[in-house]
């Protein structure tokens, strides 16, 4: 059963990085049901960008090994869907919008 989509605070994001995060985009092992979880969050808040390419971009990891953080481009530069992952108990934490534009690490 897929949890419930739920976007997480700033503070609550905030708590679950801890950086510098490792870049695992290449190792990474599918430990959760990605899709059927941000596929609701993308029919909610962009449910109209049907011709977006929806991929992950890149994994980031706590180096503790708690947190996995999913990163999806959205339509919007510099944005992206960031799924977080409890990754001992392989289940899905939430969600935040992480705008790099916004916060001035923009490409």
């Amino acid at each position: 059963m897929t949890e419930a989509p739920r976007e997480i605070t700033k503070a609550e994001y905030e708590a679950m990085f801890s950086p510098p995060m490792l870049d695992v985009t290449e190792s990474a092992e599918d430990i959760v049901d990605l899709w059927a979880y941000a596929g609701s969050v993308i029919d909610e808040k962009y449910h109209s960008c049907t011709a977006w390419e929806w991929k992950v971009k890149f994994i980031y990891e706590s180096r503790d090994g708690l947190y996995q953080h999913i990163n999806i481009p959205v339509p919007k530069d510099d944005t992206y869907l960031d799924v977080i992952v409890d990754k001992p108990n392989r289940k899905i934490i939430g969600h935040y919008i992480l705008d790099l534009g916004a916060l001035g690490q923009g490409s």
